[in-house]
């Protein structure tokens, strides 16, 4: 496959629209819609472009300079591409499952300690023990049941509580200082986890923009050139192929702000 440069597709553009310029047109041409792709996700973007793509290769209209822009499209959708399946190979999502199992062993073995002490025949113990348990029931006693956002916030907000006077008291009491020390830690490991897998997320979303951002210019190219095209030569099957191309920008762009609002209206963070 030839590889055509950005300046041979612009002459191309610019030859075909001084063309229609100087030509009066008779035939009634059908106008493509405008798109907004900023509603897009980048998953939505790729099924949209695919869609497209898949469009104009079954209009089987064979007209070079059309060609010649799905060639190009079709180049930066595989860079597209790459760059999205190298950020969904997350390295990440089993370390932070197996650190979340290990604050909840953790979480589980604490509350269940100090159950068994708010049983026993001293006082001290008694009244120590029911104190923290009456405390972990305010952040939820399957607080290892929540979300992973849930579960962090409650179990930062738990043990920041049980560091303070009087449960740092009572924690000592009922010798359950190293049971909570060893919460401490784990969350601590799960925090890293979740910091550093954001950061990676960070540099993968940058990668996918950088791919992202010649791919819509393609395609903004490639649909130019069909209008140009129709309004050139507006025969049935442009026509035909525009009316598609519009059913498709509708249906996604509707779907778009569909999503858009639900992810809006919900504002649920999520790790």
């Amino acid at each position: 496959m030839n590889v055509v440069s950005e300046s041979t597709i612009d002459l191309l553009s610019s030859n075909l629209l001084r063309c229609v310029n100087s030509k009066f047109l008779t035939i009634k041409t059908i106008f493509m819609q405008k798109i907004s792709y900023s509603l897009y996700s980048h998953s939505a973007l790729r099924t949209f472009i695919k869609e497209l793509l898949s469009l104009i290769n079954s209009a089987a209209i064979d007209i070079t300079t059309i060609n010649v822009f799905v060639d190009k499209t079709n180049q930066k959708l595989q860079l597209f591409d790459n760059s999205l399946a190298s950020g969904d190979a997350d390295p990440f999502t089993t370390m932070v499952n197996d650190a979340d199992r290990q604050r909840d062993l953790r979480f589980l073995a604490f509350k269940n300690y100090v159950e068994a002490c708010s049983y026993r025949k001293d006082g001290d113990w008694q009244i120590s023990a029911t104190q923290i348990k009456l405390t972990i029931e305010k952040y939820g006693n399957d607080l290892y049941r929540f979300s992973l956002p849930e579960e962090s916030a409650a179990l930062n907000n738990l043990i920041a509580e049980l560091e303070q006077e009087p449960l740092k008291t009572a924690v000592n009491t009922i010798e359950a200082h190293t049971w909570l020390a060893e919460i401490k830690q784990a969350q601590a490991v799960f925090d890293d986890l979740i910091q550093r897998q954001f950061n990676r997320d960070v540099i993968d979303d940058k990668s996918v923009q950088e791919s992202r951002k010649p791919l819509v210019k393609s395609v903004r190219s490639l649909l130019r050139m069909v209008e140009l095209q129709q309004e050139l030569n507006a025969c049935d099957a442009l026509n035909a192929l525009v009316s598609k191309i519009n059913a498709l920008i509708s249906t996604s762009q509707s779907g778009a702000r569909l999503s858009r609002s639900l992810s809006d209206t919900i504002n649920v963070y999520t790790y």
